[in-house]
């Protein structure tokens, strides 16, 4: 039976499932965006790359993959692929380090080890809301990149809505993962 439900003129948000999102992005519905995930529901769009968050993208997904290498770690990175998180969640981290999916369709959840968030603007996103999002799906290590604070917010242990474990690594100091062995990524090239 279908509830009837009374006329309203207060706006409502339209929460979206993975598997709507999925469904737009297949019709073409993001066309012309540059980049867009699917947050509890919510649709965001990013702001255009500026060259400090491509350079350190790219630096971060160089410098992890010659570090797997030499671990001869079956993983590989992965830049800006999408991650079905949850029902309603498929974000997409700048920097992510799983194993070999060769789906058509975004990572489960399943395969990520460790997500990377480059953040030049997105500060409060990505230590709020994107932290406790991927806390909560189990992510096992989340770095957020802060530019402005030119450190490294390196989290790991996920536990409810939360990381257990937190520390700030400043530029310039070795990065090394607190759930993958012997991966350390030199930070020395962001502090110049």
């Amino acid at each position: 039976m279908t509830a009837q439900l009374p006329i309203s003129t207060d706006v409502q948000r339209a929460n979206l499932t993975a598997r709507d999102f999925w469904t737009l992005t297949e019709a073409g519905a993001f066309e012309g965006f540059a980049k867009t995930e699917l947050i509890e529901g919510e649709i965001w769009v990013a702001n255009s790359v500026w060259a400090w968050h491509a350079k350190t993208t790219a630096f971060f997904t160089i410098e992890l993959g010659f570090a797997l290498r030499a671990l001869a770690s079956d993983l590989i990175v992965y830049t800006s692929g999408s991650v079905d998180m949850a029902d309603d969640s498929v974000p997409e981290p700048d920097v992510s380090v799983g194993v070999d999916h060769p789906e058509r369709t975004g990572l489960p959840l399943d395969k990520p080890a460790l997500a990377v968030e480059v953040s030049d603007s997105t500060l409060k996103n990505d230590l709020g809301r994107k932290a406790r999002l991927y806390a909560r799906c189990g992510v096992r290590e989340y770095w957020v990149v802060d530019a402005n604070g030119r450190m490294v917010h390196q989290m790991w242990g996920p536990s409810g809505d939360t990381y257990a474990e937190r520390r700030q690594v400043p530029f310039g100091e070795p990065l090394a993962s607190a759930t993958i062995a012997g991966l350390k990524v030199p930070t020395k090239a962001l502090s110049q």
